[in-house]
């Protein structure tokens, strides 16, 4: 059973997305999969609580983009909100903040999934 689950991105990211997922192989009804694996690399990082709130910096946010996320995802990010939450109690939509951390390092990492 998957889960939906909206995000706002900015303008440009969307059309960032496609072109690297391209890039990566996948097509353009793999975007969900694509996210997820973003996310799921994500929550490895020792570091990601900090790099969750740098994601709150970005602005031009226009447009939500709805994705499916497995089970699994689910709880992984359920996890990530729970550390970042501790971290920085302030911190406002943090599921949205994680997802949209997750999209930004992808996009900036070069080459294929490892």
């Amino acid at each position: 059973m998957k889960k939906r689950i909206s995000v706002i991105l900015p303008t440009n990211a969307i059309k960032e997305i496609h072109a690297r997922m391209l890039d990566d192989g996948y097509s353009l009804r793999e975007k969900s999969k694509w996210i997820s694996e973003a996310i799921e690399d994500f929550v490895k990082l020792k570091e990601y609580q900090s790099l969750v709130e740098m994601a709150e910096l970005v602005d031009d946010l226009a447009k939500t983009e709805t994705i499916y996320i497995t089970a699994d995802i689910e709880e992984k990010l359920e996890e990530a909100i729970l550390k970042v939450r501790t971290q920085y109690p302030t911190l406002e939509g943090v599921k949205s903040l994680i997802v949209r951390a997750s999209i930004i390092r992808r996009l900036v990492l070069l080459g294929k999934r490892k």
